[in-house]
């Protein structure tokens, strides 16, 4: 096999579900025969972030550019860029591209290349969080809403640097290939123009798929919040509507992480934490995790406000053979569809009772199965090995316009 040199760039070492990704893609392309990979990440840069530096980071992108020159890379595969990074990294990646003969390729892990909110949100009046749907992509109306609840003069610079990075460095024309890691995402894309993209699902923490676990004649049930306690995360809204259920069909909810809004939920809901009908578990390590959510939980609990995109932790829940009670909306329900192992609900009693309700029949199945192969580990590697062409001889194809444009350049533009 022909040896391949691979950079793997992300925002951050360790935060949430992408930076997992960041390090699980790659641990698994350094299995692969002939392959040397190399991490890029705001770990091996010193500078403060601040709202230039997130808009457009010079050192970022300077330490780039030496680590590519240093370690001479075949193949890029660029995660989350667009908060520490800052859109500065596509300059240089775009303008080296042609002299260094690399190959570039993005994976979506949210929604920042087709709207100015990532978690493709718009919020009311009254500063509620709302999906927007994908039919308002490119519209007048989309333009209209307010991606970000701090008022109008931060609305209208947030949307004039989004276009005005799109116009200066067009995702499709910096990388060769846009990696999605579900239809929704893959869709959005398509509803924007960006026509070079191809679906990989995210890899499962889970390396083992393990028996869907059964549960008949239970009357009440144990759920598992797993992830950061933050307000797009929809905990604290899903506690409200617990409350207003009287807790019917649920026993406890678990809650395995930790966040900003962990404070105000031990102030507001004491009584049931003394109560032991909510247990703040803590973070802890996937070793210590994934037991005790097995042994803890009858299902997992996906409440989040946001679109989401493919997250992990369905995945995970169905490997642990757990359902996931999910809110419906955005990719995260599209994915537990296509795994089998949803049960969904809308934020108001009535919808949470049904769901309860459908939970129960789908735990009395003993012969259901959920379809989990697709994001084993070992498929997710061997799906990145034949897009990137790894194991083929590293020389990439003839840069467009755009990118000799780039090649070029001798500094990035301001």
């Amino acid at each position: 096999m022909q040896r391949c040199r691979v950079l793997v760039i992300n925002d951050y070492p360790h935060m949430g579900g992408a930076e997992v990704v960041y390090q699980q893609s790659a641990e698994l392309l350094g299995t692969l025969p002939g392959v040397e990979v190399e991490r890029f990440d705001n770990s091996q840069f010193s500078a403060r972030s601040t709202m230039l530096s997130r808009s457009w980071n010079l050192i970022a992108a300077r330490a780039l550019e030496k680590a590519l020159y240093r370690f001479r890379p075949h193949r890029l595969m660029v995660h989350n860029y667009h908060n520490v990074l800052s859109p500065s990294i596509l300059a240089v990646i775009a303008r080296h591209q042609r002299r260094l003969g690399y190959l570039a390729y993005h994976t979506c892990h949210d929604y920042h290349l087709v709207y100015y909110n990532p978690s493709l949100q718009y919020f009311d009046k009254d500063k509620h969080p709302i999906i927007l749907p994908l039919d308002m992509l490119r519209t007048r109306a989309a333009f209209m809403l307010r991606p970000t609840p701090k008022g109008f003069m931060h609305d209208m610079m947030t949307k004039a640097w989004w276009h005005a990075v799109r116009a200066a460095y067009q995702p499709a024309q910096v990388f060769d290939k846009i990696l999605c890691p579900g239809p929704f995402m893959e869709e959005a894309l398509h509803r924007v123009d960006i026509q070079n993209t191809v679906i990989v699902h995210n890899p499962s923490a889970v390396p083992v798929s393990m028996p869907p676990v059964t549960v008949r004649d239970k009357e009440r049930f144990n759920l598992a919040f797993v992830g950061r306690i933050s307000p797009e995360k929809g905990l604290l809204q899903f506690l409200q509507i617990c409350e207003a259920t009287g807790f019917e069909r649920i026993n406890c909810i678990g809650v395995y992480g930790d966040g900003p809004d962990r404070e105000t939920i031990e102030r507001r809901y004491a009584s049931l934490i003394a109560e032991r009908k909510l247990i703040l578990f803590g973070t802890m390590p996937q070793q210590q995790l994934f037991p005790a959510m097995r042994e803890f939980a009858d299902a997992v609990v996906v409440p989040s406000v946001g679109a989401e995109n493919a997250p992990l932790v369905v995945i995970e829940g169905a490997m642990l053979g757990l359902p996931v009670l999910i809110r419906d909306g955005g990719a995260m329900a599209s994915t537990a569809e296509s795994v089998g192992n949803k049960v969904k609900f809308k934020f108001d009693p009535d919808s949470l009772k049904r769901a309860l309700g459908e939970l129960a029949i789908h735990l009395a199945d003993e012969h259901r199965q959920y379809n989990v192969e697709e994001y084993l580990p070992e498929h997710y590697a061997r799906r990145l090995a034949e897009i990137m062409h790894i194991g083929e001889r590293p020389t990439a194809s003839a840069p467009s316009r755009r990118r000799a444009r780039y090649a070029d350049n001798p500094r990035p533009a301001r």
